[in-house]
């Protein structure tokens, strides 16, 4: 997997080898999704292994993320874990992670999209404290948004898609594939040149969807997640 550099909202943690900080042993990213959830990803240098890296940077981790929240929620933290991470998973059990679901990371190129019917009105809000906005798509003469994603800037003119849906009284009447597609044109003319996102394995018609605009798989994950 790749590990996330420079992105918006993400706190970085890392360990060197002396005091002198001349040789980076390990890295961890810290990436917040908004609603107390938090995806960590963590390298350490193959020379460096087995030496208790992750461990500590972990537990330095664990006291930067924010407490429960007013409804009374704790942080919830997901490590996403592909093919080439063989060494990962012996070390998330080892901190209590389980596995919570496996999901397909899908990836779509952004320069055939075509240009957003301006029947539709598009509304954008500020960005959160993660760096995230989310997008809402109103239908012609209806006054609330049917449909809704929240987009995370990644380097690169890359656009991270996460919690697609669409107004609930209208599941299941096609707005998403009426929708989905005006959203990929405005991503484009916003300046993205490629979406990526990620869909559980088992939902059907949202990877129908989603093949059905141009979004190939690039690769399956296992997420283990762990509650603080």
């Amino acid at each position: 997997m790749s590990f996330p550099l420079r992105e918006p909202g993400t706190k970085y943690l890392l360990a060197y080898a002396d005091e002198d900080a001349k040789e980076l042993c390990a890295a961890m990213a810290l990436c917040g999704l908004g609603d107390q959830i938090f995806e960590v990803y963590a390298f350490t240098d193959p020379d460096h292994r087995r030496q208790g890296y992750f461990h500590r940077l972990w537990e330095k981790a664990k006291i930067t993320f924010p407490g429960k929240s007013l409804k009374g929620s704790a942080p919830i933290v997901r490590f996403a874990v592909d093919s080439a991470c063989k060494d990962a998973l012996p070390v998330l059990l080892s901190i209590g992670a389980h596995l919570a679901e496996e999901e397909t990371e899908m990836a779509c190129s952004l320069e055939d999209k075509e240009t957003p019917d301006p029947r539709y009105r598009f509304r954008e809000s500020k960005p959160s404290a993660e760096g995230f906005r989310a997008y809402e798509i109103f239908r012609p003469n209806e006054k609330r948004p049917a449909f809704r994603c929240f987009v995370t800037p990644m380097k690169d003119h890359n656009a991270y898609l996460h919690r697609v849906s669409v107004r609930k009284e209208l599941v299941g009447q096609g707005v998403g594939s009426e929708l989905f597609p005006q959203f990929l044109g405005l991503l484009k003319k916003l300046g993205y040149k490629k979406a990526t996102m990620q869909v559980t394995a088992s939902n059907t018609p949202a990877v129908r969807l989603y093949t059905a605009n141009g979004f190939r798989e690039t690769t399956s994950l296992r997420y283990y997640e762990l509650m603080l």
